[in-house]
């Protein structure tokens, strides 16, 4: 069968460049190309012709997205509608974050007025939470929910032989609608050995030959987070459960990359890369010992890094270390459940900074407990800490995460909201319990101020902007 991956756009309405691809089409599209099909994967969300943005530039191109999604003629509708046409597939799978709710179902109606035997499937985030919502949709036939691998793996050889829904009752992990009902099949249980998840087809992407080496080098070392922050969703998909790919499949990856699209730079998109710190100098060992010689980044907790860990990353040649920070604030932080001590947060930037790491710092502000006073405490914290970089967002809540549970239960959210406006770019904010909105927006001008002015002079003392542009 043909097949064809879309992530819908939308930072790309902004101009802004997305590092990396969508590394769980890629995935899925290698187990559905073991089965013989023929995949494609079309990320409307890259062009070569867009760039990084700072926060401020990004916040004030937001409408663009909304603006676009009135638009039925704009360029990018327009590109997917062209090789949708062209490709021809018999199933359409997209990839659905909630900011992204518009766009997909648009691009959903798209396929179904091409050809209306489309079957369109939708999967990621934003359906696994609201399975029934995303099927009130008439143009969506089918929801996955969370890990995707092994349900399209069964779902794409279900409807190769009959496309009849009947046949559907036996499959783990999906939902869909029959006779006017909606059907929520059983959960699937989680993949338990990762090695077995073919590497992503990276030459099923659509115009292969714009992407930059740099873009190529994504890779999930393993899956789930077992901590409870409120504002996170990552459990939504893989649960709190951590699963680990063994270390020398994961080099082997790193081996291939490299030599096959030339990737020197590698980010490891894992949520807390440094969880078991000893299965991580492991790694450094065996990347060291294999003389592979690249430069690599990873997100993780700053509270989950030491000395010994540090000098061990940087002779394996990482350079970059993104941690979410969140707050300045103790009682925001408490709110959060971000189990951070500030002041040994302040003990790990001293020697982050001494060994020369271009460190990222992620601070969020807006959420529900936030006033003028927190906001101030945050701002003065970065000023001590002093990170080469600070990345900026605006709370937005997440399906799934204890927040949105909280506000729902308040009447603030619903899965009916906007989606669109609920991005982290965005200034204004609808949920704070103890600031007016107006209020709030005057001060995270002055944050995108602070934080920009910041960046910059980090970027002027160190050289460089950006670590993946070594």
């Amino acid at each position: 069968m043909k097949i064809l991956f879309i992530d819908p756009p939308f930072q790309r309405f902004m101009g802004f460049y997305r590092f990396y691809y969508p590394l769980g089409l890629a995935t899925m599209s290698s187990v559905l190309h073991q089965q013989g099909h023929i995949v494609k994967i079309y990320d409307a969300e890259h062009s070569p012709n867009t760039d990084t943005l700072s926060w401020g530039k990004a916040s004030a191109l937001c409408d663009a997205y909304n603006d676009a999604l009135e638009n039925d003629s704009h360029p990018i509708w327009c590109e997917i509608i062209n090789y949708v046409k062209l490709f021809r597939p018999r199933i359409i799978g997209l990839s659905i974050l909630s900011v992204k709710v518009d766009s997909a179902l648009k691009i959903a109606r798209i396929c179904k007025d091409i050809d209306s035997g489309m079957i369109v499937i939708a999967g990621a985030d934003h359906p696994t939470v609201f399975p029934s919502v995303i099927l009130q949709n008439r143009n969506i036939d089918i929801v996955v929910r969370g890990e995707g691998e092994s349900t399209i793996f069964d779902l794409v050889q279900t409807l190769e032989k009959n496309e009849s829904k009947k046949f559907l009752q036996n499959i783990e992990g999906i939902s869909y609608t029959h006779n006017g009902q909606i059907i929520h099949n059983p959960n699937r249980p989680l993949i338990s050995d990762l090695d077995k998840i073919p590497w992503p087809r990276l030459d099923s992407l659509v115009q292969i030959q714009t992407y930059r080496p740099v873009d190529f080098g994504a890779i999930m070392a393993s899956r789930g987070c077992p901590y409870h922050c409120t504002f996170c969703g990552v459990h939504n998909i893989w649960s709190r459960r951590v699963r680990y790919r063994s270390i020398q499949n994961i080099i082997n990856e790193i081996s291939l990359l490299k030599e096959k699209y030339g990737v020197k730079y590698f980010s490891f998109r894992d949520a807390s890369f440094t969880l078991n710190m000893d299965r991580c100098i492991l790694f450094c060992n065996e990347l060291i010992r294999r003389e592979l010689n690249i430069k690599w980044e990873c997100l993780t907790r700053i509270d989950l890094l030491d000395k010994n860990l540090l000098e061990k990353m940087k002779k394996a040649g990482c350079v970059t270390i993104r941690v979410g920070i969140e707050s300045g604030d103790e009682t925001i932080l408490r709110s959060m459940k971000k189990l951070i001590d500030l002041e040994k947060v302040k003990e790990m930037a001293r020697l982050l900074n001494r060994m020369g790491f271009y460190w990222s710092t992620y601070f969020m502000f807006g959420t529900p407990l936030e006033t003028r006073g927190s906001i101030q405490r945050t701002i003065n914290f970065i000023k001590a800490i002093d990170p080469p970089f600070v990345t900026l967002s605006r709370f937005a809540p997440i399906p799934g995460s204890e927040i949105y549970h909280n506000l729902e239960k308040k009447g603030l959210v619903s899965p009916y909201i906007d989606w669109s406006l609920e991005n982290n770019q965005r200034i204004e904010s609808h949920y704070l319990l103890n600031m007016e909105s107006t209020e709030f927006e005057c001060e995270m001008e002055n944050i995108i101020n602070y934080v920009e002015e910041h960046n910059h002079k980090k970027s002027l003392e160190i050289g460089i902007r950006d670590a993946r542009l070594l």
